[in-house]
């Protein structure tokens, strides 16, 4: 079965999981469940765009299927620089809702990057000593990554100029004060146009070191100045 048999994969999977396949519109358009379909499903336009960008015969992108183990980072998108068979590994967060902010000429987008598991008891046990990390300062970051998780989180921003509405659905609601930023999208559909475009930084780049003059604000931090944890808001 190829990707493009999009019917009969969607037809497979109610059958797999007990789902009624006239009921699965209704299904994805919860509003519990469109932030994370939302979110799991920006992981390929990732994988897709990448793929157009870079050429196939020096680079290798795929998205790995892992179940992870303890202590083991969910890959989102992996590539491969196939004369070297150096791997660049890829975390892919969208903006968070409704975040952007227009102050003194400059535009805020948060970018919500943390863990969707924040680490227990057992998790922060196995990793300290991996990680060379105290495990009480590993208790006070649980839910914040290390630049060693990833090499590049790649964002969009769409997300920033959402609304929800009455219902709880979310949709794409643009502010009068927005407008200043969006001129920059010289297009028609500005919904596609903010998703679509994608933003890239480094792992090192946005951690908390003294270098990047990022600041940690866990009060329990004893290094709020070069923790050297991500923050979750980047």
């Amino acid at each position: 079965m190829n990707k493009n048999d999009w019917q009969s994969k969607i037809v497979k999977y109610c059958e797999d999981y007990n789902l009624p396949l006239y009921y699965l519109s209704d299904t994805l358009y919860d509003p519990k469940v469109i932030p994370m379909i939302r979110g799991k499903a920006f992981e390929y336009t990732v994988l897709e765009r990448i793929k157009s960008i870079l050429n196939s015969d020096i680079w290798e992108i795929s998205k790995p299927f892992l179940n992870p183990q303890l202590g083991l980072h969910d890959t989102d998108v992996l590539v491969k620089h196939k004369p070297t068979n150096k791997l660049i590994s890829i975390e892919c967060k969208l903006a968070s809702k409704g975040s952007c902010r227009v102050s003194k000429n400059r535009t805020l987008i948060k970018v919500k990057c943390m863990r969707s598991r924040t680490l227990g008891v057992e998790m922060v046990n196995h990793l300290s000593p991996k990680l060379k990390i105290d495990p009480n300062v590993l208790t006070i970051h649980n839910d914040q990554y290390l630049p060693s998780d990833f090499d590049f989180v790649i964002t969009s921003i769409g997300n920033a100029f959402y609304s929800t509405n009455e219902k709880g659905v979310f949709y794409f609601n643009p502010q009068e004060e927005h407008f200043s930023f969006l001129k920059n999208f010289p297009g028609v559909n500005l919904k596609d146009e903010t998703f679509n475009q994608l933003y890239f930084a480094s792992a090192e780049s946005i951690s908390i070191k003294r270098k990047n003059k990022i600041k940690c604000t866990r009060k329990k931090c004893k290094n709020p100045n070069n923790c050297g944890f991500i923050p979750n808001y980047p």
